[in-house]
């Protein structure tokens, strides 16, 4: 019973049907897809954490900067900008502008952001690190990312500052 291969001989010569083919591609592109997506929410916590590491690191310096010059050093949170300052206060308690630094979130990756501020007494948007070392207030600003993903750092009134661990929603 010989249909197509009338007359032919098997000289050794083998591949692969081109539905085999299509159907390979298919699962790799699916796979790949796939990837992808998982690539992009872990970039994101990665920037997320970078962030967040930044935002504690400049604290601490000002925290530093507070002790060795004797004098106030502040972080000033703007929600509307993504951003961040530190400032530098003159010996009289004033502070001098234009601010040392000034951070954008986004500069981490699109769609780093601060969610919250959550800070005890007076005006949330600025914590102040007193030349003795210690802080103004005890308190949590929140960054996330597009994906809703969170972290969050706490200062205590002794100056510690903490980061916490990512929470995936």
């Amino acid at each position: 019973m010989a249909i197509l291969g009338t007359g032919r001989e098997d000289n050794g010569i083998k591949g692969f049907s081109l539905i085999e083919i299509l159907t390979v591609l298919a699962i790799i592109g699916i796979l790949l897809t796939i990837a992808n997506s998982m690539f992009s929410a872990f970039r994101q916590r990665t920037n997320l954490r970078e962030a967040a590491g930044a935002l504690a690191e400049d604290m601490k310096l000002a925290k530093q900067r507070a002790v060795a010059e004797n004098v106030k050093y502040s972080i000033t949170y703007n929600i509307s900008s993504n951003n961040y300052a530190m400032n530098q206060y003159d010996i009289n308690g004033i502070m001098i502008n234009p601010p040392i630094k000034t951070v954008n979130l986004s500069d981490f990756g699109n769609g780093i952001s601060i969610l919250s501020q959550n800070y005890s007494g007076g005006d949330s948007g600025t914590i102040t690190f007193q030349p003795r070392g210690t802080c103004d207030k005890t308190g949590t600003i929140t960054l996330q990312t597009s994906l809703n993903s969170t972290i969050a750092i706490t200062t205590t009134t002794m100056g510690r500052i903490t980061i916490g661990t990512v929470t995936i929603p």
